[in-house]
């Protein structure tokens, strides 16, 4: 697994220091980019780097700090 072209949830969770559920919400909605899915349970979905950049912008749309 190269770090440096995918993300999982836990590495965006401790990068941006966000509760879990915004991440789950932003994948629901079709907002954030997955580079490989899960295979089953046990398995992290992928997220491309991007998905840094745009849970930052719904964090600062939203009342969060």
């Amino acid at each position: 697994m190269n770090t440096h072209s995918s993300l999982t949830k836990k590495q965006i969770k401790e990068t941006l220091g966000c509760p879990g559920y915004i991440i789950d919400y932003l994948y629901d909605c079709g907002r954030l980019p997955v580079v490989r899915s899960s295979k089953g349970r046990g398995y992290p979905r992928l997220y491309d780097t991007k998905a840094i950049e745009i849970v930052k912008e719904h964090l600062n749309k939203s009342s969060y700090s």
